[in-house]
Parts: C-alpha cells; structure tokens; sequence
C-alpha cells in the first residue's frame, strides 16, 4: 500500500488523518504545503477541495478527514475506525468535523495575527522541502502575506472563544458515554483529540482544559503537537 498524506503546518484536520494512519499502522509519507496557498494548489493537482487533508492511496484521491476514516478502512479493516454503535460514532465525528473543527481554526487563525511569535512554533516539524531552520528566517518576509488572507474579525473570534467551555462539557459528556475514550480509538476519537489539542496551544486555555477529560485525552491520543500562543485572548473572552 502506498499512501502520501498532504496538509499544512500546524494542521488540526491533517494530523487527524496523521493519527489514523498511525492506529492503522499504514506506512505513509507527507508533504506540508504552504498555508493558504495550498487551496489554488489542491486544485492544480486535480483533487477539487481547497482543504487539507487529502491524500494519495495506491493511486486514488482520497479528500476531507470523513473520507480518509472511510478509505482507510475499507484498505485495512483492521484495527476497525467505526467499531461500536457507528451512528453514535458517525454523530460525534460529524460534529467535531464541523462546529468543533472550525471554533478553533478561526479563532487560531485570529490569534496568527495577533501573536508575532506564533507562526514559527507551528512549522516544528514541517515537511515543506526545506530545512526548518530556513523556513524559520523566511517568515518574516512570508508573514504579511500570510496573515493578509487571515480574514477573521475579533466578533468571530470571541464567539468562538466563549463556545470553547461548552464544546469541552460536550467532549466530556462523549467520553463518559462511551461514544469515544474506549480502549480502541474510532474515527470520532481522532477527530475530536485533534480540536482540543489544538485548543492546548494557547497558553490561557491550556490549564482549564486539561483539568478536564476532554484535555487528557487530547493529550493522550495527540502529545505531540507543534505550537504555542501566548496570552493574547482578551480575558473577557475566557468563560473557564
């Protein structure tokens, strides 16, 4: 089986896909595109989405994190990434694939823009073609670019801040269901650490989160995700 993954830096959604590859224990290989100008080239090569993940599997397109579970699946059934009560299953993906997923993409991408730092501690790890190092030193004359196209206003921000505390409480509330947390981790699992584990980056969410089981599974399931912002959220936007 021969399977190439593509996504960004820093990607929540790509290192889902990352993580089910993983579980499956499917030998992979991946290439991070540039941020934001990744959507012109997923269309020049021919997959018809603007987002990441997409993925080459023996040939196939495969696009979207819902249908990466399922062509994997169908490959490799085992270990299965829809065991248990699949509507239960299919209902917790589709939420973290949405709302969940996207709370956090937008506010991350309001905090890009408002922490100068940020950017270069979500390149750890890249796999862009070029050293990290240089990647590094190039961002300053990337940044503007960037951070140009990062079109979210401090109204969608906070709504997306001040959402945070009720998606944890529904995270948890899918844990102590059962729904996700089991001893093999499903589809909904992978979609849901990635979110919240994306949420752990910012220094004023991180210790409120993982108090919660919603953290520690995060943590458990993704411990080694890149970056960090720094308090840059005002704190009226905090409900924890």
């Amino acid at each position: 089986m021969k399977v190439r993954l593509y996504g960004v830096p820093g990607s929540h959604p790509a290192r889902c896909a990352e993580l089910m590859l993983r579980h499956k224990e499917i030998p992979y290989t991946r290439t991070d595109l540039p941020n934001m100008t990744s959507r012109y080239i997923l269309r020049l090569m021919g997959y018809g989405v603007s987002t990441v993940p997409v993925m080459r599997l023996d040939g196939r397109r495969v696009t979207t994190t819902r249908g990466i579970a399922r062509a994997l699946d169908a490959a490799r059934p085992e270990p299965p990434l829809f065991a248990g009560d699949r509507a239960e299953i299919e209902r917790a993906e589709a939420w973290a694939d949405d709302e969940l997923q996207d709370g956090v993409r937008q506010l991350a991408r309001w905090a890009v823009k408002h922490d100068r730092e940020a950017m270069a501690t979500f390149v750890d790890g890249a796999r862009m073609g070029v050293p990290v190092g240089l990647l590094k030193r190039a961002l300053p004359a990337i940044r503007p670019t960037v951070t140009l196209q990062l079109k979210v206003g401090d109204a969608t921000a906070r709504a997306c801040a001040e959402a945070i505390p009720g998606q944890i409480d529904r995270v948890d509330a899918l844990l102590a269901e059962g729904t996700i947390g089991g001893r093999r981790p499903n589809a909904a699992d992978f979609q849901v650490a990635t979110s919240v584990r994306l949420m752990l980056t910012f220094d004023q969410l991180r210790r409120p989160i993982a108090a919660h089981p919603a953290g520690e599974h995060a943590l458990r399931l993704c411990p080694d995700y890149p970056g960090r912002f720094r308090a840059i959220l005002p704190e009226e936007w905090i409900r924890f």
